[in-house]
């Protein structure tokens, strides 16, 4: 399987920030990847040099270019002491298009960005850069929302049978070198009540039920198979339920610390941002995400 050989890690030198570079050197170490410090630095409006009489536009953003490339000088020569081949560069402009163009120019295999702290369950869909990158690029995004402490241990991986879910796993299966993955997908009886009230008699809805099972357990045989090939860190697990639910109590009882998710939607504002259950994972699980683009 293809590796990963170079990860792009974006970071403003906040706390989260500097969590999302722990994960991104971890990463890097484990799979001898090249890291790629990004920082970008806002291109100022001429509102905030009305008060700074004593330097012009061009004075204030070189002071802060050279300030920004020094701090990502330390952090590089720091990740270098550990083994890590390192790159960085300071870009001007918006955050999520420099992440993009920084990561198709140089060719990432994954871009790691910090969580936006306690307000990003509520900010997340208002325009945040993890957001916004996620919404207009195409590579694979890690948000880091926990202190990284050791190499991921326990992936859940929430597959629909769909391409994008199948990307997700084929990224798990990538990213992740010794950790467990838990291949999850939850039935969802939707038509169920809607049958009952429709006349249809309990063993003919438990039938249907049936069915819908049967193809489950077939379905995840066909994907552990063709994508797994026999891996020992891969396990199945069907559940009956509601998805955003059952994938949120799945991470909490598997101690799971890394959550793989294909993203849902092309356009129709990416299907209302994402789709409901990659939302949900977003908004309500403590743990890492790894969103994949189509």
């Amino acid at each position: 399987m293809e590796k990963i050989r170079r990860i792009l890690i974006s970071t403003d030198f906040s706390p989260r920030g500097e969590r999302a570079v722990q994960r991104a050197a971890l990463l890097a170490s484990e799979h001898a990847a090249e890291l790629y410090l990004l920082h970008v630095l806002p291109a100022l409006p001429l509102e905030v040099f009305k008060h700074l009489i004593a330097e012009t536009p061009l004075e204030t953003e070189q002071r802060l270019y050279n300030r920004a490339k020094i701090a990502l000088q330390n952090r590089a020569d720091m990740l270098a002491l550990r083994g890590i081949r390192v790159k960085h560069h300071v870009a001007i402009g918006r955050a999520h298009l420099e992440i993009n163009r920084y990561a198709q120019s140089h060719h990432a295999d994954l871009i790691v960005i910090g969580d936006q702290g306690e307000s990003f369950a509520c900010e997340f869909f208002l325009g945040t850069t993890a957001s916004k990158t996620l919404r207009t690029g195409h590579h694979p995004l890690l948000i880091v929302k926990q202190e990284p402490r050791d190499e991921y241990k326990h992936v859940l991986v929430p597959v629909d049978f769909s391409k994008n879910s199948l990307n997700a796993l084929e990224m798990a299966l990538k990213a992740v070198m010794d950790a467990s993955i838990h291949v999850l997908h939850v039935v969802e009886m939707p038509l169920g009540q809607k049958m009952k009230q429709a006349g249809y008699d309990a063993g003919q809805v438990d039938h249907y039920h049936e069915e819908m099972l049967i193809h489950a357990r077939e379905g995840m045989e066909k994907i552990v198979s063709d994508y797994a090939h026999g891996d020992r860190r891969v396990v199945s697990i069907i559940e009956y339920g509601h998805a955003p639910d059952v994938i949120r109590e799945k991470a909490q009882a598997l101690d799971i610390d890394l959550i793989v998710i294909g993203k849902r939607g092309q356009t129709e504002l990416d299907e209302a941002l994402f789709g409901s259950a990659t939302k949900h994972v977003l908004y309500e699980t403590p743990c890492d995400v790894l969103v994949v683009n189509p």
